[in-house]
């Protein structure tokens, strides 16, 4: 649907209710549905909707994949981005840890999703007002993300503001 959520959501609904029927609910193809869904919903800012949805894509997959694989990781991540956009920083920033710790230690401090971590948890220290405690995050993700994606890349240049404006 290129970018049409609208058009696309009921497609994942259709999917998602399929899956739920014929493959279970804990199944990874029905889990992935809904996490697709929960992302869309979330995207087009129901956050009331995606939230339940990325709680039980979360808890599926910490049950059927274990809390270090990386689509768990990615959906405690992703729990964490939708707590924050709700203004639930408290709730936001136990995820945000607890994904960026998981993907340092499975992934790396050089993966690109290891680098949105850091960056998410900077972005909430800094929006707490713990500049102190973003700072060294903010400089890791501006330091490996000019070695691996180069100085003009948008998510370095996304770092670079992000260590600009403490």
């Amino acid at each position: 649907t290129k970018g049409d959520l609208a058009a696309a959501e009921p497609l994942l609904h259709e999917v998602l209710e399929v899956r739920r029927e014929t493959l279970g609910g804990r199944h990874q193809h029905t889990l992935i549905s809904i996490h697709s869904l929960g992302l869309l919903l979330n995207a087009k800012g129901d956050l009331a909707a995606a939230e339940p949805l990325q709680r039980e894509a979360l808890e599926g997959r910490r049950e059927t994949l274990g809390s270090r694989h990386s689509d768990t990781l990615a959906s405690i991540n992703n729990l964490g981005v939708l707590l924050y956009a709700k203004g639930d920083l408290a709730a936001a920033e136990p995820l945000y840890r607890e994904a960026l710790e998981g993907q340092r230690e499975t992934l790396g401090s050089r993966n690109p999703n290891t680098l949105n971590s850091i960056n998410n948890l900077g972005g909430l220290l800094y929006a707490k007002g713990d500049l102190a405690a973003a700072e060294p995050l903010y400089r890791e993700a501006v330091e490996v993300r000019r070695e691996t994606l180069g100085s003009r890349h948008s998510d370095t240049l996304a770092s670079i503001n992000n260590l600009g404006v403490l």
